[in-house]
């Protein structure tokens, strides 16, 4: 049966408010966290794990995300690894909420979709 998504439907409210696998880091500034997402990216590039990777800002402070679906325990390490140039830290859940629905949108119009925005400038989810 093929999933919501693929349909061009929405996902069901209850799979895109949570995903599955994340993790995320915060980094002193722009330039930092830039360096680890354009690695994470890299990293997805060589893989088949579902995940998207996320640069922001929260509260003046400059984070790298990825979620998805969990992928295997090694890639986790690489993660873990692409990540640890910063500091570990929690993403509060509305946030999470809200990459996890852009990331299933994203999903919708292809299988490698990348967006750029400015802070303090709007860009459509």
């Amino acid at each position: 049966m093929p999933m919501p998504e693929q349909e061009g439907g929405e996902p069901p409210r209850e799979q895109a408010r949570y995903p599955v696998y994340w993790r995320a880091a915060c980094y002193p500034d722009e330039q930092s966290a830039g360096e680890v997402y354009f690695r994470a990216q890299q990293a997805l590039f060589s893989t088949q794990f579902d995940l998207s990777v996320y640069r922001f800002q929260l509260d003046r402070v400059w984070h790298v995300a990825m979620l998805g679906d969990p992928p295997s325990a090694e890639f986790d390490q690489t993660v873990q690894a692409i990540l640890a140039d910063g500091e570990p830290t929690m993403v509060p859940a509305p946030i999470l909420t809200a990459l996890n629905e852009r990331r299933l949108r994203a999903r919708q119009l292809g299988p490698w979709v990348e967006r750029h925005y400015r802070p303090g400038k709007p860009g459509s989810p």
